[in-house]
């Protein structure tokens, strides 16, 4: 068995984000770990109150961006859409799924920015419990 038999990647769409998910297929590969990609729709009410409609169409598109276009090789990959905070969401997934990892892009904001606008990857670090690995 696995020391990291599933891990997450938090997936925003974004070129850090695409290299979090490359890397983490690749560490599926090594590890023969499961291989969890989220992405959040960013909403104030609860997750699940979240457009269900809205949910399903991120979760489709969020397949076609990674899933879809990588060789698994044997590795499981499952796409989660879901609805909140991006931190919060993420990491309650990680915990639901007992990941010890989790990847995510980074877009290299300052401290002011950082300061202003919040960090997903700072707040998995925080909130995690988990190892968090950070892709620029």
């Amino acid at each position: 068995m696995s020391l990291i038999p599933r891990l997450v990647v938090a997936y925003d769409f974004s070129d850090p984000a695409r290299r979090a998910f490359e890397l983490a297929v690749f560490m599926g590969r090594q590890l023969k770990a499961d291989v969890h990609v989220a992405t959040v729709l960013e909403s104030s009410e609860s997750p699940s109150s979240a457009g269900g409609k809205e949910i399903e169409d991120l979760r489709q598109l969020l397949e076609m961006q990674t899933r879809d276009t990588v060789q698994a090789d044997g590795v499981e990959i499952r796409c989660h859409a879901l609805g909140g905070s991006p931190a919060d969401a993420i990491v309650a997934l990680a915990r639901e799924l007992d990941a010890p990892l989790i990847l995510c892009g980074t877009t290299g904001k300052g401290a002011v920015a950082r300061t202003l606008l919040g960090s997903v990857s700072h707040d998995l670090v925080n909130k995690s419990g988990a190892i968090v690995m950070s892709v620029p």
